[in-house]
């Protein structure tokens, strides 16, 4: 390693100044993590680039510094970096990481943090020749933009010794936290209207926020999937994301997607359009739904949902979805679940639709979704197909009512703002 580029190491660490905290600490992650520091269990943060991961890191820094941890024995590199760009083996992390080591001579355990790991290649390889050898007593946090992060062959170096901490976009009690609203119908429609993603939130005009957003949809497009999966097709893998954004929460089999794209003029071979839909799973910009039969008690195939990790792709890049304030409220109730670690399905009993059946530690929920409770006929409907389910698990009706309903046959009304106060109250979530 030259000079120079111990250098650039030393500038992203904070070995001679103090990290500068940020404005809003998120505070239930940290928490999380911190729980698992004092063991060798490496900490794996996974979510979509720019939702907060990087900041993270740095917030658990300032923790450690704050416990008394001597900056020495800290490490961070952001492979993101421009000036880290030459670390891109396994070789080249064991070479940083050893130089580290003889030029800082840390006493004592040792905290590496290495963010967007995916960018170096075989690093399972570099930790695992770290932790297996007994001269170190370093634990590794790292972060990766990818949800194949550790289910490669190569993870078979780290298998387990990791635990996976999935991070998204601000959820909207953080995005009330941090803007100092309250919890209110008008501060969740201006949350279903913007974005969680916090580097937009010193954006003042939405311009700013249409670039920016632009810029990161091609760039998880062109260098987490393009590049990394060796896409053939980007026009055909850019149309298929734009048609998803655009068609959140509608259902939809890959036969459907695909004459929906032959209509552009495009040849769509349909297991390079699975492939497609795997790839932008695995870079969190979209979920996928699956239905669930409730009477054969079994997943179907065939058609299923897409969901946003952030419903600013939407607001801020496609025309059609602006108007939708429904298709956002039901993406706001499936993310806020798997948010709150719930394994979610579109459920089906007997022909009819429930939104979402959710479930984690064999406790489940039947979620309604529906913007207003208007008229007679949409109370019939949205309570209706849950009262047909005869068990005792909660069944919840969400919408954007001023005026709360009564429980009715034991299924409660849920005002969409205090949607994640019931998850906590049923689950002890947060």
């Amino acid at each position: 390693m030259s000079h120079e580029e111990f250098e650039w190491i030393e500038r992203v660490n904070y070995w001679s100044v103090s990290p500068k905290q940020s404005s809003y600490v998120r505070t239930n992650y940290v928490t999380v993590i911190m729980h698992y520091f004092g063991s060798s269990v490496i900490k794996v943060l996974i979510g979509q680039r720019r939702c907060g991961k990087s900041t993270i890191l740095k917030q658990i820094i300032i923790q450690l510094l704050e416990n008394n941890t001597p900056k020495q024995n800290i490490l961070f590199l952001n492979f993101e970096l421009h000036e880290l760009q030459w670390i891109k083996t396994q070789a080249h992390l064991i070479h940083a990481i050893e130089t580290y080591f003889k030029k800082l001579k840390p006493a004592g355990k040792v905290y590496i943090f290495l963010d967007e790991i995916q960018e170096v290649d075989q690093w399972e390889k570099a930790i695992n020749s770290f932790l297996a050898n007994d001269r170190y007593d370093i634990e590794f946090v790292l972060t990766g933009s990818n949800a194949n992060l550790l289910s490669t062959e190569l993870s078979t170096y780290v298998t387990g010794r990791y635990v996976e901490i999935p991070i998204f976009p601000f959820s909207f009690k953080e995005y009330t936290d941090y803007h100092k609203l309250s919890a209110s119908r008008e501060s969740l429609i201006q949350y279903l209207e913007s974005s969680g993603l916090p580097e937009l939130f010193s954006l003042p005009e939405r311009t700013q926020k249409i670039s920016y957003l632009g810029a990161l949809k091609d760039s998880i497009v062109m260098n987490d999937i393009v590049r990394r999966f060796q896409v053939k097709n980007p026009k055909l893998l850019m149309l298929l994301l734009d048609f998803l954004i655009d068609n959140a929460g509608k259902l939809f089999s890959l036969d459907n997607i695909a004459k929906k794209l032959k209509s552009s003029g495009m040849v769509i071979n349909l297991i390079t359009l699975s492939n497609y839909v795997y790839y932008l799973e695995l870079t969190f910009l979209i979920h996928a739904a699956h239905r669930y039969d409730l009477k054969g008690k079994k997943i179907l195939e065939g058609e299923r949902k897409y969901y946003l990790n952030d419903l600013g792709f939407s607001n801020y890049l496609q025309n059609t979805f602006e108007n939708n304030i429904t298709r956002r409220l039901e993406n706001f109730v499936y993310m806020t679940l798997v948010q709150a670690g719930f394994r979610v399905f579109v459920g089906n009993w007997h022909q009819l639709e429930i939104d979402f059946i959710a479930e984690k530690n064999n406790q489940i929920v039947y979620v309604q979704v529906t913007y207003l409770l208007m008229s007679d006929e949409i109370i019939a409907r949205e309570y209706g197909n849950l009262e047909k389910i005869k068990d005792n698990w909660p069944k919840w009706v969400v919408s954007l009512d001023e005026m709360a309903l009564p429980t009715k046959e034991g299924i409660r009304h849920v005002q969409a703002w205090d949607f994640s106060k019931s998850l906590f109250k049923i689950s002890g979530l947060k």
